[in-house]
């Protein structure tokens, strides 16, 4: 079978941010180059490629590791040492699900998210994370864990410990929030 008639098998496109983007493809694709494709499994070749959608793009990875998690956090952490709700709210994605820690109405738009802020920033919050666990995907990262917070509420400065969870997605190239979800740890 000549490589014109075999079917192509695309590869998960992965980006190191060390390489120029398209110079890796997944496991399967990184032995070949272009002028070398992967071939199918034996299905018709007229079909073309098993796995390329119609329009043979290919799904890219940007690079998500824990210390991402940890960036993503302290800019977000940052943002609210500004007290501007606005900057805190950029850092989520329009779609967005926020459920706060001190609300209990879920936030489900700009306005709404950013509403909350501009009553929280007004406790001067700065968060410091006890404890994380991080899951990657493919332009997805979850954060979840502990964290505490340090807030200032009628001149008294407390400490609040809270659960959290923050879900990323990078569109676009950037990295955003798309759910964030926050409660004050029960008592025993």
């Amino acid at each position: 079978m000549s490589t014109q008639t075999r079917p192509r098998i695309s590869g998960t496109q992965f980006i190191n941010a060390d390489e120029a983007p398209r110079s890796r493809l997944s496991l399967s694709a990184s032995h070949r180059d272009q002028h070398h494709p992967v071939t199918g499994t034996g299905g018709d070749p007229h079909l073309g490629a098993i796995d390329t959608p119609a329009n043979e793009s290919c799904v890219v990875c940007a690079p998500a590791t824990r210390r991402l998690a940890e960036e993503l956090f302290d800019a977000w952490n940052v943002a609210l040492q500004t007290g501007d709700a606005r900057r805190v709210t950029a850092l989520y994605a329009d779609d967005a699900v926020l459920l706060p820690t001190v609300s209990n109405v879920p936030r489900t738009s700009p306005a709404e998210i950013q509403d909350y802020f501009e009553h929280f920033l007004e406790k001067k919050p700065f968060g410091t994370i006890n404890s994380r666990n991080v899951k990657l995907g493919c332009n997805k990262l979850t954060d979840a864990g502990t964290y505490t917070f340090r807030v200032t509420d009628g001149g008294e400065t407390k400490e609040v410990p809270a659960r959290y969870t923050f879900v990323y997605e990078n569109r676009d190239g950037a990295w955003k929030i798309v759910h964030h979800h926050s409660s004050m740890m029960p008592t025993a």
